[in-house]
Parts: C-alpha cells; structure tokens; sequence
C-alpha cells in the first residue's frame, strides 16, 4: 500500500491536470476535499506509519491499523487546510487591479479636456498600461504632463497635474 500510493501519488503530481479532466466529473461533485493527489498522498501516510510502527514497536496489528488510520485523517486535514486551500486561492497571475494603480505616477498620451475623457500611461514593475483618465480638478491636462492618480471611479482614473517643489 505505501509504495502503491506513494507512486501514484508521484504520477498524479506530474500528470495531475490529466487525471483531472479525465476524472473531472466525478471530482466536480464532491469538490476539492477529494482530489487524488491528496487522498493517494493520505494513504502513503497511512502505510508509511504502519510500516514504522510495526517495525519499531510491539503493538497488536489491530492497534497499528487503528493509528496509523488516524495519523492518516490527521494528515489529510492537514495538507488540505494548510496546503491544498491556500494553493487554490492563491493567485496565478501578475496582472494587477486597477484600483492598485490609485497613488500611481503616469503621464497623459491623450489631453485630458477639463470635463472630458483622456488617455493615460502607467508604468510598473509588471508592466505598462494604457488607461482611460478624467481630470481630477476640473481642468485641462495637456498631452506629455506627469500626473498623479487620485482615485478610480467605475474603471475611470481621475487624475491631477503632479507638481514638482
């Protein structure tokens, strides 16, 4: 059971996005709590702690079985809160929120007219973007002036002349 599951449980780590659609169905209706790489992962512990303790203690066989079942739940628990959870609310990708660009420096590529729309660039460490802007103070912000965001309102960046002291 333990070399088994272990080798499953390696095979499912490198071709787990293969197992996954082939068992997509069945796993979509019980959800994450049961993908294979942790149950395969869970009885490698099951069978690597009954290997320890029969080797290295005196205890009944009934009496590994019924620990190494629990050390085995208790390791499912905790890879899935502490690893499986987390991974698959960790975001995969580097685009950012617009909302992160509030407190930006950028610079006007479109005059941005006193009650009208302009177009902006920003610069960052996960790239560049081109976004739609408003003048901030109600005035005219002229093509090639650096600007500061403000704030973002229903994805429009509003925006004011950044000054220099």
């Amino acid at each position: 059971m333990l070399f088994g599951s272990l080798g499953i449980a390696i095979i499912s780590l490198f071709l787990g996005d293969v197992l996954e659609g082939l068992l997509d169905s069945l796993f979509d209706s019980v959800g994450e709590f049961l993908n294979p790489l942790l149950l395969f992962s869970t009885l490698s512990v099951i069978g690597g702690s009954g290997v320890l303790l029969t080797k290295y203690t005196d205890m009944n066989n009934l009496y590994v079985l019924i620990l190494s079942l629990f050390i085995g739940a208790g390791s499912y628990f905790l890879i899935y809160y502490f690893l499986v959870t987390p991974m698959s609310n960790a975001e995969a990708s580097t685009s950012i929120s617009i909302f992160d660009l509030e407190g930006k420096v950028g610079e006007v590529i479109t005059t941005i007219p006193a009650n009208g729309m302009g177009e902006i660039f920003i610069e960052s460490t996960n790239g560049s973007r081109n976004e739609t802007a408003m003048s901030f103070d109600g005035v005219e912000i002229k093509q090639g002036t650096e600007i500061l965001v403000i704030q973002v309102i229903d994805n429009v960046l509003y925006v004011s002349e950044l000054e220099e002291f």
